[in-house]
């Protein structure tokens, strides 16, 4: 089964990579054009607010599609994968410990966990590119805004799963899973080259969320979790764009 995905996602680069590379016809160099836009990107997120208090840094993964109009208005539909290892709520793991603080798993052995901060967000980015710099009038300073849906918990890894209380049905006992809604602001730059073969953006996205803990109960806390929180992410995001250009009629026409 994961052989099967890694090839279809394999499968789809090359084609994304076929497309990029073969199509031609619009004049990039001289005006503003319409295209489809595709990304792959990266952000390195650091939190903020009560988020500060549950996680440090982390990663982010994702991809987004949309399109940028005749007047450089941009739209996207985009979805990130969150996940990191710097977990500060490691208060969650405490009921697991005996008095000397060893997690000891079914063979009468000390056990060792792993916490790892997993998430998303999925949202809609609006934005506008302003040619102030660049080859051409489609690369320039981007400016967006957005709003969607943000989602995180703790997931927790023990050697060789010999724990019981850490079975599959046991993890939403400890896991912290929140979810609500965010708004994003992003300030960068765009660009589309002119010979369609280098695109790609950088710049900085700031993230304001507001979450509430989704558990009946954490078995840390003795009772359920919904405390309601205000959860910012900082970032520098780096994207590569696929850019699909419309083909241009033919030159020469024969009768």
């Amino acid at each position: 089964m994961k052989k099967s995905i890694k090839n279809r996602i394999q499968i789809s680069i090359i084609f994304l990579l076929f497309i990029h590379l073969n199509i031609k016809g619009q004049n990039v160099r001289d005006s503003i054009i319409f295209t489809p836009l595709m990304k792959i990107n990266y952000a390195f997120q650091v939190p903020g607010a009560d988020l500060a208090e549950k996680y440090g840094w982390n990663n982010n993964i994702g991809a987004s599609f949309g399109y940028k109009s005749k007047t450089n208005s941009t739209i996207e539909i985009v979805g990130n994968f969150i996940h990191g290892n710097q977990v500060k709520t490691i208060q969650v793991i405490n009921p697991l410990q005996n008095q000397q603080g060893w997690i000891i798993n079914q063979q009468g052995e000390e056990s060792r966990l792993l916490l790892f901060q997993r998430g998303y967000n999925l949202g809609i980015n609006l934005g506008k590119i302003i040619p102030l710099i660049g080859p051409n009038k489609n690369s320039g300073i981007h400016i967006k805004i957005g709003t969607g849906w943000l989602y995180h918990k703790i997931r927790i890894e023990n050697e060789n799963n010999l724990i019981p209380q850490l079975s599959k049905e046991n993890l939403v006992f400890y896991d912290r899973m929140s979810m609500g809604g965010y708004i994003s602001q992003y300030i960068g730059y765009n660009h589309m080259s002119n010979d369609h073969l280098v695109n790609f953006s950088i710049g900085f996205e700031f993230m304001q969320g507001i979450t509430r803990g989704m558990r009946d109960y954490q078995i840390d806390l003795m009772g359920p979790y919904k405390e309601q929180n205000l959860d910012f992410l900082s970032a520098i995001r780096i994207g590569w764009i696929f850019p699909i250009f419309r083909q241009s009629p033919n030159d020469f026409y024969y009768n």
